[in-house]
């Protein structure tokens, strides 16, 4: 039992530390989790607006931190820019090439539904460690991965419609497939 509970403790200091030792390299961060516990409700203008490379640059140093993978920052920073890129093509190509456009208010609808139910020790340790609420993390800080899950809960049925399953198709292969097909479509900016 004792090596147990140091394990714990060992994980929680370990997000709390990362967290921290993040927060302190990135003060913008810091800058926009003090306008997100402004900002109870989420009305933007446009669903790309959630999405934030910052955001996403600062959840990879964590996990950096965290796992001791050692990645330079210039190394995170490209990765998290690419990954903010390819969720922004993602809503444009689901938007003028599929019609399947999604909206604030059923991304808060996905996060009430299938997020803010779910309390864990480790969300409610990330939570205390930004210095925000656990509806901050979900509704706010966090919404870009909510996003995405709105989008492809909307998007999956008009994909598979489109690009039917093949006989005896392998469905990992099939799913790989249509995701292929989804990112060949290329827009123009």
């Amino acid at each position: 039992m004792g090596k147990e509970s140091n394990a714990v403790s060992s994980g929680e200091s370990n997000l709390e530390f990362a967290v921290a030792k993040v927060l302190r390299e990135m003060p913008d961060i810091a800058h926009k989790l003090q306008a997100t516990t402004k900002q109870r409700d989420v009305n933007l203008a446009s669903v790309e607006k959630s999405l934030d490379n910052k955001k996403a640059e600062f959840r990879l140093k964590v996990h950096n931190e965290m796992s001791h993978l050692k990645h330079d920052n210039a190394y995170l920073e490209k990765v998290a820019v690419e990954e903010t890129e390819r969720y922004i093509d993602a809503l444009r190509i689901a938007k003028e090439i599929y019609g399947v456009s999604i909206s604030q208010e059923e991304v808060n609808q996905y996060i009430a539904t299938n997020v803010a139910d779910i309390v864990l020790p480790e969300k409610e340790r990330y939570a205390k460690a930004l210095g925000i609420s656990l509806y901050e993390l979900d509704y706010s800080f966090d919404r870009d991965f909510y996003v995405m899950d709105t989008l492809w809960d909307k998007l999956m049925p008009v994909l598979l419609d489109r690009y039917p399953q093949e006989v005896g198709e392998d469905n990992n292969l099939y799913l790989d497939r249509i995701k292929n097909q989804f990112y060949s479509h290329s827009l123009t900016k």
